[in-house]
Parts: structure tokens; sequence; C-alpha cells
């Protein structure tokens, strides 16, 4: 409804499109004002259309929409798409109004996409219902890409993106505001597409977190690659976090762990979104680490390396095998050494370049290669190209194709070339090493997941209403999970904490424990005894300290531990996100934890080989096997597994933390120094 004869409208171009697309369906445009559009006679209203209509488009004035939605389904229409804006996104009226629609087309059955949106394209069977400017693919392969996102123009962007890189798209969807088809939803039905590979996704907001969740677990195990770029990722405030771990499991962090632990691959732009499609519909997935680069220039050499250490590539470091492979191909003055700079001699002699590469691919220990190259004169490129491509095309492992030189004109036949054949190809080396990067990084989180160990059951922690519990309490519920905390003793005057000192041995930890006091080093309420001859000013000082900065806190005595030393100090914490659920925190930790967020966030379904990534990217990495002595990093990384498995199986607990965690040499564990449990306050 609201057919158009301005073809460039928003009425208007859906026929447009379905002339250009073939659709050889029936359309019927209505339009009470017009007779005719395009050589079809125009239906007068909705009451005039056959019953059971597949599909209807609505580009009218929002105050029309619910009355037509009502003839729609009067008629039996299987769905509708809404054009019409003003509505959740207005306010409130607007949210009223979008409400109105979502109940009625619920009630009915009605397949309601958007509001607000563009639309949606099925490439496939050759399907635009949109009026954004769309075209067929170029060329379609058996498997392609399927874009969703929330807005319309990027819908629109994304789309001219993929297909500048010759990718197949299958699906272009905007989903607009939502009201009854959610991406989730769209991303349940193209798992169960078999033209579509991979699904690129563009979100500002999951409405409906565990749909979304359960369809990326089956998008898994169909081995439909999921990739996503989350929009609004500054961490807002949690009024409700007491302790550290709700500042540092901020919503994006969150929201990347649990996705990340699904098999969701989070990106941070859209450049990266459409690269990453790119060589996930053209190449394979590396089963190694190693990146390999062919060059002809010495600086994108030395750049590529630069680049490798800013990011954390791995560049591959040679076999002696295939250092003399590589010698044997290189003029004598070439180093053989991976970056290869095959120099200009690639100019005399084009299968300089296929050759090295060939070197690279045979070697076990490179997983994929970017080729960088400078594209010379339309002779010397098509001489390169024809060289490079039937040696690259079908390769076993991904191949980057890079012609540098920004966005110079590059003949049209020499791009077709390389593109018929298959092969990615880039204009900007930064793009197609961060591309191949994620590749890498992508095959080893499959193969994590694929030797993810069946989850243990956690043991549930049973500890009755409230909001905080002392130290003391908390630690007693940890030993219950088996995490091992220092030995110690609650006193209650100076004389018990004499004897307390006494029983564990100088030096002890004297700490105030209160349920109302979560930060007790803050106020003072924590002092190290060296000697018996200090415990008595020690003692009497943390009880004078709290008092004037607690006044009110309700204090159930002090607590005499045994002081550890040795080892490095590490947070571990888990939260129950309000959207996504458990979240565990790791990193370095203590009493600068906020101000140097040295952690990584994992979601609660991550194995153990996943929390043993997320380490590795921390500088707290390098502490644990880097000194003279090998710390507990399997202690450390079970203490985490086993905190996510215990607060999932709590529903009393929204939040233990333990800060710090003293990791301790291999094979003698970690050891909770301080924990605190935030309880479920249930409502009254």
């Amino acid at each position: 409804m609201g057919a158009s004869d301005v073809a460039t409208s928003v009425g208007g171009a859906p026929l447009v499109l379905l002339e250009r697309f073939g659709f050889t369906g029936e359309v019927y445009p209505v339009s009470p004002s017009r007779e005719s559009i395009g050589g079809r006679t125009c239906l007068h209203s909705i009451d005039e259309l056959p019953v059971g209509v597949d599909a209807a488009i609505l580009a009218i004035p929002r105050a029309a929409v619910l009355g037509a939605l009502e003839a729609l389904s009067r008629r039996g229409t299987g769905g509708a798409v809404v054009f019409s804006s003003g509505y959740a996104e207005t306010g409130p009226g607007g949210g009223d109004d979008q409400r109105a629609l979502a109940a009625f087309a619920r009630e009915h059955g009605l397949a309601l996409a958007g509001p607000n949106c563009l639309g949606l394209v099925n490439f496939v069977d050759r399907v635009p219902l949109t009026f954004g400017d769309a075209s067929p693919n170029r060329r379609t392969r058996p498997r392609g890409l399927a874009i969703v996102a929330q807005s319309g123009a990027m819908t629109l962007a994304l789309t001219y993106a993929a297909m500048a890189k010759d990718v197949t798209v299958t699906y272009a969807v905007s989903t607009g505001n939502e009201a009854v088809i959610g991406i989730e939803d769209y991303l349940d039905a193209l798992v169960d597409d078999d033209a579509t590979a991979v699904v690129a996704m563009l979100v500002e907001q999951i409405r409906q977190p565990g749909e979304f969740l359960a369809a990326a677990r089956r998008a898994r195990e169909r081995g439909v690659e999921v990739i996503v770029v989350h929009l609004g990722r500054g961490e807002r405030a949690r009024a409700a976090s007491i302790t550290h771990t709700g500042a540092l499991a901020g919503d994006y962090a969150a929201t990347r762990a649990v996705l990340s632990a699904e098999g969701v691959v989070v990106l941070e732009s859209i450049d990266e979104l459409i690269d990453l499609a790119d060589v996930l519909t053209k190449c394979p997935t590396p089963r190694g680490r190693g990146i390999g680069l062919v060059t002809d220039s010495g600086a994108m050499k030395t750049f590529s390396l630069d680049l490798g250490d800013a990011w954390g590539l791995s560049l591959a470091t040679l076999s002696e095998g295939a250092t003399r492979a590589l010698a044997a191909e290189l003029p004598p003055f070439a180093v053989a050494e991976n970056p290869v700079d095959i120099t200009a001699s690639g100019l005399n002699d084009p299968s300089l370049y296929a050759r090295a590469t060939t070197v690279l691919l045979d070697a076990p220990e490179v997983a994929g290669v970017v080729l960088a190259v400078m594209p010379g004169s339309p002779l010397q490129g098509a001489q390169q190209i024809g060289a490079l491509v039937p040696a690259i095309a079908g390769a076993p492992k991904p191949v980057l194709y890079t012609i540098m030189g920004g966005d110079c004109a590059l003949p049209e036949e020499n791009v077709l070339t390389i593109l018929d054949a298959d092969v990615a190809l880039f204009r900007s080396p930064e793009r197609a090493l961060r591309a191949l990067g994620r590749l890498v990084d992508l095959g080893e989180a499959r193969r994590a997941r694929a030797a993810r160990e069946p989850a243990v059951p956690g043991v549930a922690l049973r500890v009755g209403d409230g909001a905080l519990m002392s130290e003391r309490a908390a630690k007693g519920l940890l030993a219950q999970v088996g995490i091992a905390v220092p030995a110690s003793h609650l006193v209650g005057d100076l004389a018990g904490a004499r004897d307390a000192a006494a029983a564990l041995g100088y030096p002890v930890v004297l700490k105030v424990s209160s349920a109302d006091i979560v930060h007790k080093a803050a106020i003072g309420g924590v002092a190290v005894v060296g000697e018996p001859s200090d415990l008595a000013v020690a003692f009497d000082g943390l009880l004078a300290r709290v008092r004037a900065s607690a006044p009110g806190a309700r204090v159930e005595g002090v607590l005499v531990e045994e002081a550890l030393s040795g080892g490095v100090e590490a947070i571990v914490s888990a939260r129950r996100d309000p959207t996504w659920g458990v979240v565990t925190v790791v990193g370095s930790g203590g009493g600068t934890v906020e101000s140097i967020r040295d952690v990584a966030v994992v979601g609660a379904a991550a194995g153990r080989a996943e929390v043993r990534r997320a380490l590795e990217g921390l500088r707290l990495a390098g502490t644990l096997v880097g000194g003279d002595v090998v710390l507990d990093v399997e202690a450390l990384v079970t203490t985490v597994t086993v905190l996510a498995r215990a607060l999932e199986a709590s529903d009393e607990l929204d939040e233990i933390e333990l800060n710090p965690v003293l990791v301790r040499a291999e094979g003698c564990g970690v050891v909770a120094l301080d924990a605190v449990i935030v309880l479920h306050a249930h409502p009254v």
C-alpha cells in the first residue's frame, strides 16, 4: 500500500526493484489515487487484494498503518514490511503506537518487519522488499553472506561494500524498530538457510538475549559463522554495583564475552566486518597462527613487522627447510626469511611472486599468507596476476591478495581475474593483515571450543537473603567449592588476637570483619603485624580507624590471618549481568585493579582453553610465566571456571569477588586472600 509512480520515492522504488531483480511472482500495487503504475493495474484498497498474498509493503503515513494491518489480516496476508516511521524511536507516544501494532500482529499471526525500517532483500530468490537501491549479485556462489542491521542506511552500506568485494550476498535485512521480528528471529532463520555461510550483523541493542544466544549456538553447531559489530560501547555506570566487578565487566565487555563464548565473532569496526565476511566466504580456516607475507617492498616488510608487534599478530618464523626452499627461489641478494621481500626482481620475473608464495604455503609453520604488492603498469599488473592467481586459487590455506596504492585505479580486467578466481582482494595491507589475524583467531577459537570439556555442574551456595556478607562468612562458603583461603581466627579482643597470632606465627594480617564494610583497606581496616610487640598498637589502631570512618557498621570482630607471600596477585570474580547472566573477570589484582584495568571478561560458557587465551592477552600473563618462578596458571584457570559454575548454580548470589588471589608457584595452587559475596536481595 502506498504505491507510487515516482521511481525514486519510498512507494515507487520497490516496484522498480522488483522489475530489476526479475521477480516473476504476482505484484499488486495498491493506490487509491492511481489507475495503473508501470503497466500494472492499481487496486484502490487492501480489501481488493486476493486472499493469501505472501507479503505486503506499507509505504504509508503512521496514522494509517494499524488500519492497513487490520485489512491485511482480513485478506489472510502472511506478513508486512512497514517502512513508516514515528514510532518508538520518537518517544513514549510513538512507543504506545508501536506496541499496538505489535499486539495486533501477534494476535493475528501476521509477521511484521519494522516499523521504521528500510525493508529487506532476498537475493537468493530475487525478492527485493525495500526502497533502498539494490542490484542482484554480479555472480552467485553456492554459499554467501547474509547481512542484518538495525539501521537501514548501514544495511545498504554493508551490502554495497560486500558487493564491491564480489561477495555473494544472500539476504540484506534492515530490522528497524523490531516491533515483532527481531534480529534474533532473523538469525535463527538464517542458520537453517543452505545458501548462507556467514551472517554479518550490525546491532545497537539485542532485545532478546536468550533467544539470540540460542540461535548463535545453533549457528555454531551448523557451521554458520556469525560476526557482529555492536554499537554503543561506552560503559554506563551501574548504580547497583558495589564491588569492582560491575565497573570492570561493563556492558560492552560483558556482551563481547558472552557472545564470544558462544562462537560469535565480535569485531571493532565496519571495515573489519566487511573484510572478515569477505575472507570467510572465500578462504579456508587456518590451522595454526603463523602469518606469512610476500611483498616487493622492503619498507612494507618492516611495516608488517611493526603491525605484528602492535596487533599481536604471529608472523611465522620459517623452519630451516622452508628457508632453504625460499633461498632457492629468491635472487642472491634477497634475504630468505618471513616476511619475504622479493625485491624489484618481480618486475623482470613475475613468476617470482608465485614461487615465493608457494614456498610459504608449503611450510607447515605458515597458516596463511598476505600478498602486499605494488600495482605496476597495467601490463606489469596483468603479468603479476597471471603468474599469481593460478598458484593461489583454491589454495588449502588462506591467501589475501593486496594491491597497494590506495584507491588508484586498476584495470578492470586485472581485478576481475582475481575476483573470478574467488581470491580475496584488498587495497590496504593493514586491513588485509588484520583480516587474516582475525581469521587466525577464529580458527583458534574453533579449536578451543571443540576441545571444551563438558561443564561440571556448579555447587549451589546456600546463604539466605541479604545484601552483603562478611569476609569470614564469604571465605567459609568458598571452602564448599574447593577454593583455598589463608588460615585465620576471628577474635573479639586483644587477648584473642595474641593467642591467634601465636598459633599462626608472625607475621599476621589483621582485618576488620563486617558485612557492612566491603573495601576494608580504604578505611584503614587492614594491618600487617610483623612482631608480637607491634600487635597491641596495630589492633587498637585498626578498631579506632574503623569506628571513625564507619561508625554505623556492624563489626563481628577482627580476623587474624596468616600472612602469605610469594607469587602474583590476581583478581577473579563473577557477577550476574542483568542482560547476559553470569560473566567472569580475571586479571591483575590488588588495590590498583580499577586504575590498571588489566583484566579480561569471560562468558560463563567459556572452557579452560578459552580462559587461557583470555589470560594470554593480559600484562598479567608475562608475570605468571616470565619470572624466575613459573606460577600456577592452571590453578588460576580452574578458579575462574569454578567461580562461574558456583554463581550459575546459586540463585541466592549476585556476585562473588576474590581480590586479591595469590597465584603461587606451579603446583602450589592459588589462595583467595580476600573475598566479597553480594547476596541477592529478594523483594519483600
